[in-house]
C-alpha cells in the first residue's frame, strides 16, 4: 500500500489581502503555516507528498521543493479539484492524506491515528470542536460513525467539524463531480463509510485577519 499526502496551495487569499507573499507562506509561530501540515503528514512516513499550486505561487512551489515534497503546478478552481489533481494517477487501494495549508491544530501525530481507523472505514475525519462551525465543515456523529457532513450551514446543528482526511483512493473516485469535499464526504457518511477520530483543542483556519491572529496566539507568535 503507498500513503501519498496531497496538500491543495491553488487558492487566490481574498479574505486576507493585501498580503506580501501567498497565504500559505504567511508566517505563524515562526515559520510559513505551511509546514504544519506537511509535518503532520510526516508522521506517517508517506512514500510521497504533494503540493497542488499554481504556477504564479512561485513562493509557494520553491518553498514546497525545500521541504522535499513534489509540486504539482495547475490551474484548479476549487480545492476539491486541487485533491482530484493530486490523486490522479495513484491506485484504487492507495493510501491518500488529505490536509490544508493554512490550517494549524493539534495533535501532531493525527495522521497516523486517521490512517489506523481506515481499518474500519473508507474515509476517517479529523473531528474538532469550533467555535465558528458555520465557517467550515459540521459533522453529526452516532459513536465514531460521520452521519451526516453540513457544507458551511448558516445554522449549524452541531460545533463539530472536520479539518483533516486520510481515505482510500477507491473512495474519492467520484470527487470530480462534486465541487466541494465535503459533498462527497456527505455522500460516502450516507453509505456508513466514514469514521470521526475526534481531537482534542481546536483547529485555527488562517482564512480571516481575525483567525491569523488566534493562530499566532495560540502558537505564541
Amino acid at each position: 500500500m503507498t500513503v501519498v499526502g496531497v496538500v491543495p496551495a491553488a487558492g487566490r487569499a481574498t479574505r486576507l489581502q493585501p498580503l506580501p507573499c501567498s497565504k500559505e507562506m504567511v508566517d505563524v509561530g515562526g515559520r510559513p503555516v505551511i509546514e504544519y501540515v506537511v509535518e503532520r503528514m510526516r508522521a506517517v512516513g508517506p512514500e510521497e507528498i504533494r503540493v497542488v499550486t499554481r504556477p504564479d505561487k512561485e513562493d509557494v512551489a520553491a518553498h514546497a521543493h525545500l521541504l522535499g515534497a513534489t509540486v504539482i503546478l495547475a490551474e484548479p478552481a476549487t480545492a476539491a479539484e486541487s485533491f482530484a489533481i493530486g490523486i490522479d494517477d495513484l491506485a484504487p487501494d492507495d493510501t491518500v492524506l488529505l490536509g490544508f495549508p493554512d490550517t494549524v491544530w493539534q495533535p501532531p501525530d493525527g495522521f497516523p491515528q486517521l490512517v489506523h481507523a481506515l481499518d474500519a472505514a473508507e474515509v476517517a475525519l479529523g473531528v474538532f470542536e469550533s467555535d465558528e462551525p458555520e465557517r467550515s465543515d459540521v459533522v453529526t456523529l452516532e459513536g465514531d460513525r460521520v452521519s451526516s457532513v453540513d457544507v458551511k450551514p448558516e445554522d449549524p446543528d452541531t460545533n463539530l467539524i472536520w479539518g483533516c482526511a486520510a481515505a482510500r483512493v477507491s473512495a474519492l473516485a467520484s470527487l470530480a463531480r462534486h465541487e466541494e469535499l465535503g459533498h462527497l464526504f456527505a455522500e460516502l457518511a450516507g453509505k456508513g463509510h466514514v469514521r470521526a477520530v475526534p481531537f482534542p483543542g481546536t483547529m485555527v483556519d488562517i482564512g480571516t485577519n481575525a483567525a491569523l491572529s488566534r493562530a499566532r496566539a495560540l502558537l505564541g507568535a
